[in-house]
């Protein structure tokens, strides 16, 4: 499976989610679902990696309909975050390529996540959330 910015805007154009830049205040990025649009901050991005995250993770909340208002409590938020890196987890970290990574010798985070195309943290999730849910590994 690719794992990269070209996939990923692929992915947006077959669903036909808009990728728009926009200049937020403190945010990196949002999704939008009635407007099927993205919205991201190319100013606070550090590199494709990160890229990649922010964008998969926000493919996320529209693969899992998990979408939250500014105005939504703060454990509503937390689930709904849940949600979309579950989604983004299941979808582009896949349980038997991560396995196959691990059998040929991939065994530090860096590499899975060089592998990937994500950050150390968001592979810190992702195997976490492998290692942490029954009935998966």
């Amino acid at each position: 499976m690719a794992h990269n910015l070209e996939k990923i805007y692929q992915d947006f154009e077959k669903e036909q989610i808009q990728v728009l830049p926009y200049r937020f205040r403190h945010l990196k990025s949002v999704a939008l679902e009635a407007e099927k649009v993205i919205g991201i901050d190319p100013s606070k991005i550090q590199g494709k990696a990160e890229e990649y995250t922010i964008l998969i993770h926000e493919k996320g909340h529209f693969d899992s309909g998990a979408f939250y208002s500014a105005a939504s409590p703060y454990a509503l938020r937390g689930q709904a975050e849940y949600r979309a890196d579950r989604a983004a987890i299941l979808r582009y970290i896949p349980l038997e390529e991560l396995r196959e990574c691990v059998a040929g010798g991939m065994v530090e985070i860096w590499e899975l996540a060089d592998h990937f195309g994500v950050t150390e943290d968001f592979m810190r999730k992702a195997v976490a959330f492998y290692q942490d849910t029954p009935g998966i590994r």
